[in-house]
């Protein structure tokens, strides 16, 4: 497997499994303060739940205090009385969920479809009055450009089971105005920006992260000498309250073994385009995590950071390797201190806030997907 894949399920996580995966390296250094019984703390902090059928990979918060949900290609509502309806179906390419949604309106939202070998059906679209449109072709963007590869990435560098090349997978996104949007490219290592009217470009290209020589990590050598890199996978992105755009990243898989602690939280300059991370206009504000899946500015002005697993996303399938229990974090991006304010949860997708400043939150996101209010009050 291609390690920046994060496609639906997770699943093909499998095919990157490497020799020196078994054993579980430490875990960064937090600034929290676990609690006695941290497995009733987190429970305890639930006051709304609900359960789905099918994979969820994202949530949004409309205006009218209303959470989306993506089951699969299927976009549902919780209504402000806790009602569960069907909002619309997305047509996308047969086998591409929807990964990420954004609400610009009642009912009115921005989605991303999921991209699969060579980046086939990877798009953003507009939902509007009951009608779904591909408005950005990245599926199109991405075999023509291809960004990562023009700057750090060998196209070579894939598993057998993808083709050499181009590949996109289109994450979390954020929306910049009703007609335009931010998209984490998890398969292209980029953070790309789409308009209603087909315009697409990139914002910024992360790059792997590094050992302690400030080398980029190698994940593997090829035999004629070419080196493949650990890369960022790009799985979420958020605007802070200074109109910067913040991006988190899962980390592939490395040759050590799990990639723990190498999941960093970037700072992109507003407005800025075509700049390669880290450079004056992309700096890293966060360190230390691992496997972040999602962002979200609380109205407390902090960053929430969700990690997928403290063991890291490689942990559900890796028998040898217990869940660590995913945590959202409550971040200063000033000092890059972050404490964690809900643990041990088991495999959480994706973070909103919704318009009284509730946290929402979806767990088990592939096999018994449950979106929950979160009380952190």
């Amino acid at each position: 497997m291609k390690p920046s894949r994060v496609t639906s399920a997770l699943t093909i996580a499998l095919a990157v499994l490497l020799s020196g995966c078994e054993d579980t390296p430490a875990g960064p250094e937090r600034h929290t303060e676990a609690p006695a019984d941290a497995a009733q703390a987190y429970r305890g902090a639930f006051d709304a739940s609900y359960t789905f059928e099918a994979a969820v990979f994202d949530i949004a918060a409309a205006p009218d205090g209303s959470i989306l949900v993506a089951q699969n290609t299927t976009v549902k509502e919780i209504d402000r009385k806790g009602h569960v309806g069907e909002v619309i179906t997305v047509p996308t390419v047969a086998g591409s969920p929807i990964n990420g949604l954004e609400a610009i309106g009642r009912r009115s939202f921005f989605a991303t479809s999921g991209g699969q070998d060579a980046a086939v059906g990877a798009g953003l679209w507009r939902v509007s009055a009951g009608v779904a449109r591909k408005v950005v072709d990245i599926e199109a963007f991405e075999q023509t450009h291809d960004p990562d590869v023009s700057v750090w990435k060998d196209a070579r560098c894939e598993e057998p089971e993808f083709t050499a090349g181009p590949q996109s997978n289109p994450y979390h996104l954020v929306a910049l105005s009703g007609n335009e949007a931010l998209v984490a490219d998890a398969a292209g290592n980029a953070l790309l920006w789409g308009k209603s009217n087909g315009e697409v470009g990139w914002v910024a290209v992360l790059t792997p992260p590094t050992d302690e020589s400030g080398d980029y990590r190698v994940l593997k050598t090829q035999a004629d000498g070419t080196d493949c890199y650990v890369q960022p996978v790009p799985t979420s992105v958020a605007i802070g309250p200074d109109g910067a755009y913040y991006v988190g990243e899962l980390t592939g898989a490395t040759a050590e073994g799990l990639p723990i602690g190498l999941s960093r939280v970037w700072r992109i300059e507003p407005g800025a385009r075509n700049v390669v991370c880290p450079s004056a206009a992309c700096e890293v504000v966060i360190s230390g995590m691992t496997s972040v899946i999602d962002l979200a500015f609380g109205p407390d002005g902090k960053l929430y950071v969700l990690e997928y697993d403290e063991n890291s996303w490689l942990a559900p399938f890796i028998p040898s390797v217990p869940l660590g229990g995913g945590t959202i974090n409550r971040c200063d991006v000033g000092t890059g201190r972050c404490d964690a304010v809900v643990q041990r949860l088991t495999l959480p997708g994706a973070i909103t806030f919704d318009k009284w400043g509730d946290l929402w939150i979806v767990e088990n996101n592939i096999t018994a997907p449950t979106v929950h209010r979160v009380n952190l009050r």
